[in-house]
């Protein structure tokens, strides 16, 4: 019996703790997924990520439907990609940033979460942020660290190339 969509959870960013049934080659534990709790065809969804730009995974494959809540209840929700300010100090082995730095949030394939700091490069003439590709990686214990910041998003360039935003929905 198919469950309703008010027993799903929300759509978003999810850990799987268990292979989806039926699909374990696809979507095995310990994988990063975004779901969502609609379809054309009324059932749930995951997709896995597809490939990774500006430190944000894309989930462009295609998305695996299934039947019923007790797979889906097993998500561990995951905090979205996207940019945050720190709560406290953050030391790590090689450093530390202090409280307010401003940060990017990604992951690993494996839900594994990472930290980009914001960076002024000095020697370009424009005035942009630098997010770099090489992280600090911190335990999901720390992302109670993170503050959420709101960061103004230029439309579409046309490319087709955006991440999937689940939160959006």
């Amino acid at each position: 019996m198919a469950s309703s969509k008010s027993q799903l959870p929300d759509c978003g960013l999810y850990l799987t703790t268990k292979p989806l049934p039926g699909h374990e080659d696809k979507v095995p534990a310990g994988t990063l997924v975004s779901f969502h709790n609609h379809s054309d065809n009324g059932l749930p969804t995951v997709t896995t990520p597809d490939h990774n730009v500006h430190n944000r995974w894309h989930f462009h494959g295609p998305a695996v439907a299934f039947r019923g809540t007790t797979w889906a209840d097993s998500l561990q929700r995951l905090p979205a990609e996207g940019f945050y300010t720190l709560r406290k100090e953050l030391a790590f082995d090689g450093g530390n940033w202090p409280k307010g730095t401003l940060v990017q949030l990604g992951y690993t394939q494996a839900g594994m979460p990472i930290l980009f700091i914001a960076r002024v490069r000095s020697r370009l003439q424009e005035n942009d942020l630098f997010f770099s590709d090489k992280g600090v990686g911190i335990k999901r214990e720390q992302l109670s660290l993170l503050e959420p910041v709101s960061v103004f998003e230029e439309p579409s360039d046309g490319s087709g190339h955006q991440p999937d935003h689940a939160d959006a929905h």
